[in-house]
């Protein structure tokens, strides 16, 4: 079992990866950076509260597995199947998934560790491309909270959810 302190060093490690990816690739931080601390608990809240069956699922834990916790009324897409082999043609296909693209809007990215990010959509593609394959779970949603793009590491596959 991991300790508490391990699985914050792991935390940390995880934003620190794409803190390092945003300098190796030169990514303008005002198109793609962390979400202020103070507003990490917002953003979380509105989004599991919005997708989430809150009623089933009322204590919101973790972000780990979210995606088993989905009201059952919402629209689905295809799942979109994740080819280990071509990582970058998976996320590409995020923009199959996009009903109405705003490259120039902001949207919110959650990754490994709880971690909230905003950025336009084709930093936090780059981000994504760059990211180890390994990643764990990725939520990518509008601001609006409108719908949500889920990756799913342990079935290795995305679909957008929406109202």
């Amino acid at each position: 079992m991991v300790s508490q302190r391990e699985s914050e060093k792991i935390r940390y490690e995880m934003r620190n990866e794409i803190e390092n990816i945003i300098k190796q690739f030169n990514i303008d931080r005002a198109k793609f950076h962390e979400a202020g601390k103070n507003h990490y608990d917002k953003v979380i809240r509105k989004l599991y509260y919005t997708f989430c069956d809150y009623t089933k699922y009322p204590s919101m834990e973790q972000l780990t597995y979210m995606w088993t916790r989905f009201r059952n009324d919402l629209k689905r897409t295809d799942m979109i199947r994740a080819d280990q082999d071509d990582w970058s043609e998976y996320i590409h296909k995020i923009d199959n998934l996009i009903p109405e693209k705003n490259l120039i809007a902001l949207y919110y990215l959650i990754v490994d560790g709880g971690w909230v990010y905003e950025g336009e959509l084709n930093e936090i593609k780059k981000v994504l491309l760059a990211y180890p394959i390994t990643m764990d779970d990725f939520y990518l949603f509008t601001k609006d909270y409108s719908w949500l793009i889920s990756h799913c590491e342990d079935g290795e596959c995305m679909c957008r959810v929406w109202k």
